[in-house]
């Protein structure tokens, strides 16, 4: 079986041959882009800063380190790199008159080449072939019933593998700074853990269960297999009479939406790339260094979902079916502030408490 770290480094693009390395910040290569092997990030970053005409600054007279750990530090420094290696401007496509005629096709293909919804669900495949093996998962295994200690184990491991999803369905987020990922990512996973689960029980046609990354569930009809331990002051009755309702605000918030309105594969993703677009950061430097980027990214998915709508043919009037959908935003919102209230009661009374990180990542933002 391979180990975790063998596993994600799937996201990687790992095979038996031997890998062209990105010759601006030493990552891994995935092709020849502008002129140059380079990773996506950073042919990301040198296509924006040339559609964009961006004039970047040094502040230590244009003599950066520029590595795969570090290339977010200076971007004067790491678009002087892209040159130098022989990044070409002239081979970069400029973006079209927002205000002129585009084609359906056109419009649905980002200045990645391709939307980004087609980008995020093949990130997505990746990232349920993965879980297989982080989960030990193995062919044909029936899914079963678990408990809370379990339940953590799960979610430990799903911090790292939807961290590297999201890196490579934006490359993006990859180019921020590493606090402003930090902060993006954990207003992200809580929403989207909730999100994923309710629609995989939409999909699958599952209410009585919630479906859980490792193909598991909790039993949601019987949750003394969720809840197994006494706790001193409270008898696992009780806890289960304080607690159960998290799971019904889950069901009422975000699976009866979903099941309702029939959301495909397509809008879940859309619905998950808006919630990590529409966080709400906290630290002016997160602000200034994300906004841009997330108005952008924001403005791309929509535009692909529209698209979508069109080239499906099924809805009378896609500019409703798309309001519906954003519409179930509000609901996942109230779904989370519910979940913190009930993360922090748990903590409160030391009851079925989070281990300290995972507590960190699920809790609100302070």
């Amino acid at each position: 079986m391979s180990s975790p770290s063998q596993v994600l480094n799937g996201f990687e693009g790992v095979s038996n041959v031997a890998p062209s390395y990105c010759l601006i910040c030493c990552e891994v290569a995935d092709g020849h882009h502008f002129g140059a092997p380079a990773c996506r990030a950073c042919a990301a970053f040198f296509r924006r800063t040339v559609q964009l005409n961006k004039v970047h600054e040094c502040s230590k007279n244009n003599q950066c380190f520029i590595l795969s750990n570090v290339r977010n530090m200076c971007r004067a420094c790491r678009y002087d790199k892209c040159i130098d290696v022989g990044m070409k401007r002239s081979a970069v496509q400029q973006r079209r008159d927002q205000l002129g005629k585009r084609s359906v096709s056109e419009s649905c293909s980002s200045s990645r080449g391709e939307p980004v919804l087609d980008t995020m669900r093949r990130a997505y495949e990746r990232l349920l072939a993965v879980r297989k093996e982080v989960h030990n998962r193995v062919e044909n295994q029936p899914s079963r019933a678990i408990c809370f200690s379990e339940l953590q184990d799960v979610y430990l491991k799903e911090m790292t593998v939807v961290y590297q999803f999201l890196c490579k369905a934006f490359p993006e987020y990859s180019e921020l700074y590493p606090d402003t990922k930090r902060s993006l990512f954990k207003n992200f996973f809580l929403p989207f853990t909730l999100l994923e689960s309710s629609f995989n029980g939409h999909a699958t046609n599952k209410k009585d269960v919630m479906l859980i990354p490792s193909g598991d569930y909790i039993d949601l009809e019987n949750l003394e297999s969720y809840f197994t331990n006494n706790h001193q002051k409270f008898s696992q009755k009780e806890t289960i009479s304080m607690f159960a309702q998290q799971f019904q605000v889950l069901r009422t918030c975000i699976t009866h939406p979903l099941s309702t309105e029939n959301v495909d594969i397509y809008e879940f993703l859309a619905l998950s790339a808006i919630i990590l677009w529409e966080s709400d950061l906290e630290s002016e430097t997160d602000r200034q260094n994300a906004q841009e980027e997330a108005i952008q990214m924001r403005n791309a998915i929509i535009r692909d979902l529209l698209c979508y709508y069109q080239s499906m043919n099924v809805y009378q009037d896609v500019a409703l079916r798309l309001g519906t959908i954003l519409s179930i935003l509000p609901s996942i919102q109230r779904a989370c502030h519910r979940f913190h209230e009930y993360i922090e009661i748990k903590d409160l009374l030391n009851l079925y408490a989070l281990p300290q990180n995972l507590y960190d990542m699920f809790s609100p933002v302070s």
